[in-house]
């Protein structure tokens, strides 16, 4: 049986009006039953210490595997605060696992205190053994062909998460009147993977639920995806990558593609900074892109009450 969008938000919501606390975050399913296209999955959700699969790992923090029950963690703003602004956050992974502590809440927290209301959305990704993720980031695992593995798993997983974050979408904007949303502020920020699944979802034709601003904060383009034909519709997009990371090349092909089609993009392009820095704090200039991308979001007037 095919599962629905699940709507026990509607029951949540009054107990967070009631209680009058900004800071309690819930968590909702996606769907009702089973994620339509998984149902068949066995293999239990997990969450990991990324070191215990390297030491180099260990700037990850918790990452979280075998996602197959799709789930949105509301965080809602000081209702002082609260200006009608909502963003939708896709943690990246590769779409092997979701980086929750450098992309997850931490990112939910300040995008929450800038006065957005926040709902970060745990997608599927590809089923791992211990053994499947030993090979893809174990100590021993080789780059270049550790990458090749993990592309080649990608198109299978990328339209069930792609799913979910259509969904999480129709969510928000169904639900835009109890959170205190304008159903047209509804944007989505994504790392890595989430960058590549928010892209997607603005440059896929066949629907019409898309984000109304995006971030897209070092993503990848697969040669599958190319040519990026961006739709007269894509909304206005913030990139920031840094020019070491082994994906910039994409990130300025995102931006060149955006302008090609006449659509508004601002690109931010560090010197250092590596691939997957998130909200990490290293004493290193990239470490001001959450600033730059607080300047965009006011430069829109998405940081104020609508009139």
């Amino acid at each position: 049986m095919a599962s629905t969008p699940c709507h026990i938000g509607q029951i949540l919501i009054p107990v967070l009006f009631a209680l009058g606390a900004p800071s309690v975050a819930q968590t909702i399913r996606l769907y009702a039953g089973a994620a339509p296209g998984s149902e068949q999955w066995s293999l239990s959700e997990q969450v990991v210490q990324a070191e215990t699969f390297s030491p180099q790992l260990k700037w990850l923090g918790a990452v979280t595997f075998n996602v197959s029950v799709p789930t949105l963690t509301i965080f809602r703003p000081d209702p002082a605060k609260a200006n009608g602004t909502a963003v939708i956050i896709c943690p990246g992974g590769a779409f092997h696992f979701l980086a929750m502590d450098i992309e997850g809440e931490p990112m939910a927290r300040w995008l929450r205190d800038q006065g957005i209301t926040v709902f970060l959305l745990k997608y599927r990704v590809v089923q791992t053994t211990p053994e499947h993720r030993t090979r893809i980031i174990g100590k021993d695992a080789l780059g270049k062909d550790a990458l090749a593995h993990i592309e080649r798993e990608i198109p299978a997983i990328l339209s069930l998460a792609s799913a979910d974050g259509r969904a999480a979408l129709k969510y928000v904007r169904d639900h835009a009147a109890d959170f205190g949303i304008v159903p047209t502020r509804v944007g989505m920020v994504g790392g890595s993977a989430g960058a590549m699944l928010t892209v997607s979802l603005v440059l896929d034709v066949t629907s019409d639920t898309k984000p109304d601003f995006i971030g897209v904060l070092y993503t990848n383009v697969l040669e599958w995806m190319r040519p990026l034909v961006v739709p007269q519709s894509a909304p206005p997009a913030f990139i920031v990558v840094a020019s070491d990371d082994q994906f910039a090349k994409a990130n300025t092909e995102v931006y060149n593609a955006w302008i090609a089609a006449g659509r508004s993009a601002e690109l931010h392009a560090y010197a250092q900074g590596g691939h997957g820095f998130g909200m990490l704090r290293r004493g290193l200039p990239v470490d001001t892109w959450t600033e730059r991308f607080q300047d965009w979001l006011r430069s829109r007037n998405l940081l104020t009450r609508p009139r």
